[in-house]
């Protein structure tokens, strides 16, 4: 998940021709080197490699880079003859503009870079700049020409663009148009076809879902239809349709990687649809303010940026739960740069958000990293605790930013990867950094902590190889401690203890380990979970499931898109839905540990017990959750040791680093273990005894099992067993409403009997805090005794200031002066 970082960079947009080289006119348009006295941009597109960006006025064409900001290129007409430009869009390949007019033509238009030519012309502009991070290598010179005018049968009519990895789709106020990226008409549908009932509506989005063979289709009345099974020819009828009415919809954008599809609507709520099979299924709604305009989801598709009427862009999850919010200005368009970098543009603005995200840690860290450093905070919410900030070192950030892959050691040192290379940081603000010839030819794919070494995936370009390689984490990056070459590219690394397991793109899950020694990999097993269904470029982590795994029937747990799946014995079985997932120990009795997930807005956990675990069995999972835990924040990391879910804070953004926030799992977790089985439940919860938050997590297990009427009495039993028994009574009490009491004390044997047994062992304070609860449960004349013996002892003990507040209660509870004078008799 995207937390934002920094300030808002606030550019203005200068429409004007990028002064370059002299170039004669195209043959097939007026060209004009004159400022473009339009309205502003009106249409904007993002190149695939998300490092370009086009935008459209009326007569003209931009081109800007997106980090740093700044324009390479236009081609701005003086005439309309072929109407004003409507809409655009890039071709898969990144070198082609598909420019579309309102008179039913269509402009070809080439992407050059410097050198490059277009049949006798050269357009491309020459634009100097000087260069950021990971800009060493990147674009010196771009330019616009354009090569080719295609006219659509259907004319006069404004017109849609969109574009697939095989073909273009053109629609006008009567037909879809599909096209090859050469130009040439593949097939056609009439409008009222596609729409599928009687009624006057054009196209105001279209586009396919991935690389699937489905398409959408958003229409001026908000209706949302799906098409699938695309091909020469379209069955527009049964299941190859799925219509969504009632949406009112504005805008659309679908995930590939996380097989996600997000949909504004006119009311600001986004309705979020997970692709299963050849269907959609409604998985998420987020509410929000003003008119979606736009929304794009992010490369890893975790996080859709969402633009609304109102001038904000708002980070929602997954599933939905909204993160941050910032308003910048009137906006009509937001875009995803190579790194964490949000781009978001008007029609003479545009705005620059730097993001942060989330890396995979070893241990209780919550760590983040954005385009070129790194913040990890390792002591979780503890009183005190400061984020620490490094900046990759600029050697290495200057030439391979943004960083892509981040992981953290139990100690918080950080392995980090850009476009190549890699950098480890000793934890101290000083980075080690592989050799320049290593750096410029190895592609790192992901990063995970083994112990002291990270186990790193890559790609050799120079080799053309894939490898696994351990890095000793404490020593220089000369050469790796071992290695082994990999079938396929991997696209999932992740530690478990000593094992490290890798997913390739071809979907075979390898478990690897170091030999003795250090100087060796050795492969221990292999699960073919493609066979199984699980597609590799959506899962985002993969473990074995909890079980005394041997070489077959090991279980394995994946996060696939938004879904939780157990794959076992040649099959995936979905759990639910999920962000992501994390395993913790336990090992107290019956019970080893238990699985935990973030299904977009409460933790669920289904613990298993030693019994599944040593038969290897998942059906923990298979019940579904036992433990659900709601959350008004953004979890990152389950700290067993603590009995905690720590995360991030909403909308804790910024120029300062985002706010850790932290609950108790402890009650939750124990409500269960107290149902299946009391001694099971009393050593785990002894194991937190020296815990400071011990009787805070007491008081919240007691009120849930008082409130909810849920193993009272064994949750009295289990608490009995604890030096702090009658504190986390009394505070628990105060904190209930008095309804409640008689239940209570009648399991813990009555307020009487306990404020003396605080009396008895000197806990006179609690005593004191017990005293409302006997005014209110117990008779006067008793209540009256227990005042005379606490303030006796008190007393006695020279505690003026617990004298006072009991006299100071006894005074505001009193009816008359006449009972405060026989307290005094009786003192006396």
């Amino acid at each position: 998940m995207y937390w934002r970082i920094g300030g808002v960079e606030h550019y203005v947009l200068n429409l004007e021709e990028v002064k370059g080289v002299a170039r004669p006119r195209p043959r097939s348009a007026t060209f004009s080197g004159t400022q473009d006295s339009t309205m502003g941009v009106t249409r904007w597109a993002s190149s695939p490699c998300r490092q370009l960006l086009a935008g459209a006025t009326a007569q003209g064409v931009y081109l800007w880079n997106h980090k740093p900001f700044a324009q390479l290129s236009s081609l701005v007409y003086e005439t309309t003859e072929f109407g004003r430009i409507v809409d655009l869009v890039w071709a898969p390949s990144g070198d082609t503009l598909f420019v579309a007019l309102s008179r039913g033509y269509i402009y070809e238009l080439s992407v050059q870079r410097r050198g490059d030519r277009v049949l006798e012309y050269v357009f491309a502009t020459q634009h100097y700049f000087a260069r950021g991070p990971g800009e060493e290598n990147g674009i010196g010179g771009v330019g616009l020409a354009q090569r080719r005018t295609f006219r659509l049968p259907d004319t006069n009519s404004d017109v849609v663009c969109a574009g697939a990895a095989k073909y273009a789709m053109v629609a006008t106020g009567s037909h879809v148009y599909r096209m090859t990226w050469a130009g040439a008409l593949k097939s056609s549908v009439t409008v009222s076809e596609v729409y599928g009932r009687g009624g006057d509506v054009e196209v105001v989005q279209m586009g396919v879902l991935g690389d699937t063979d489905m398409e959408y289709f958003v229409f001026s009345d908000g209706s949302v239809r799906i098409i699938g099974n695309v091909g020469d020819s379209v069955d527009m009828v049964g299941d190859n349709v799925q219509t969504l009415d009632g949406l009112d919809a504005t805008a659309l954008d679908y995930s590939a990687t996380s097989m996600m599809m997000a949909v504004g609507t006119t009311t600001g709520t986004v309705y979020l649809y997970a692709l299963e099979g050849k269907q959609l299924h409604r998985v998420g709604r987020a509410d929000g303010n003003g008119r979606v305009r736009a929304l794009r989801w992010s490369a890893d598709g975790t996080a859709v940026a969402c633009v609304h009427a109102t001038g904000h862009i708002v980070m929602r999850t997954l599933l939905g739960r909204e993160v941050n919010s910032t308003r910048v200005g009137d906006i009509e368009f937001v875009a995803w740069g190579v790194g964490a970098r949000v781009f978001a543009a008007g029609a003479r603005n545009a705005w620059g958000l730097g993001f942060a995200r989330a890396m995979s840690s070893a241990g209780n860290s919550v760590c983040l990293f954005s385009d070129d450093m790194v913040l990890v905070q390792a002591r979780g919410v503890d009183e005190g605790a400061v984020w620490r900030v490094e900046h990759v070192a600029a050697s290495y950030a200057g030439a391979n930013a943004p960083i892509r892959v981040a992981a953290c050691s139990a100690d918080g040192r950080v392995a980090a990867a850009g476009t190549r290379g890699m950098a480890v940081s000793t934890g101290h603000g000083r980075w080690r950094l592989q050799r320049a010839a290593r750096e410029r030819i190895v592609e790192y794919t992901a990063l995970a902590w083994s112990g002291s070494h990270v186990a790193a995936a890559c790609v050799d370009h120079a080799r053309n190889t894939a490898r696994l390689e351990f890095w000793m984490g404490g020593r220089a990056l000369d050469a790796p401690a071992a290695s082994i070459d990999l079938d396929a590219r991997a696209v999932v690394v992740s530690a478990h203890g000593s094992a490290v397991l890798v997913l390739s793109e071809h979907g075979m899950l390898s478990e690897y380990a170091l030999a003795a020694g250090g100087a060796q990999v050795e492969l221990r097993r292999a699960v073919d979970v493609a066979a199984c269904g699980v597609d590799a470029h959506c899962v985002r982590q993969v473990m074995w499931a909890p079980g005394a795994c041997g070489d077959s029937g090991a279980a394995v747990v994946v996060v696939q898109g938004a879904q939780l799946r157990v794959v076992r014995d040649g099959r995936a079985s979905t759990v639910g839905r999920a962000e992501h997932v994390s395993i913790s120990s336990v090992n107290i009795g019956s019970m080893h540990s238990a699985v935990w997930w973030y299904d977009g807005m409460q933790v669920l956990a289904a613990p298993v017990s030693l019994d599944d675990f040593m038969s290897n069995d998942t059906r923990a999972l298979d019940r579904g959750p036992s433990v659900h835990l709601p959350l008004d924040f953004y979890p990152l990391v389950i700290a067993a040791d603590h009995g905690m879910v720590i995360g991030l804070d909403q909308d804790s953004v910024g120029t300062h680093a985002p706010m850790l926030r932290g609950t108790l799992f402890l009650p939750s977790l124990l409500s269960h273990m107290l149902h299946t089985s009391e001694p099971d439940a009393l050593m785990y919860a002894a194991s937190f005894e020296h815990r400071g938050f011990f009787a805070h997590a007491m008081e919240k297990l007691l009120h849930e099992a008082l409130v909810n009427d849920m193993r009272l009495d064994r949750t009295v039993r289990m608490l009995a067993h604890f030096a702090q028994f009658d504190d986390i009574v009394v505070h628990c009490a105060r904190k209930t409403e008095a309804a409640f009491w008689p239940q209570l004390f009648e399991c813990v044997g009555g307020a009487a009997r306990l404020f003396m047994r605080c009396l008895n062992n000197g806990r006179l304070r609690t005593a004191a805090q017990s005293l409302l609860i006997l005014q209110t449960m117990e008779p006067p004349e008793v209540a009256a005794k227990c005042v005379v013996q606490l303030l006796a002892r008190a007393s006695r003990a020279k505690s003026v200031g617990l004298c006072t507040e009991v006299l100071r209660f006894v005074r505001a509870t009193s009816v008359s002066d006449k009972e405060m004078h026989a307290l005094y008799v009786r003192l006396k």
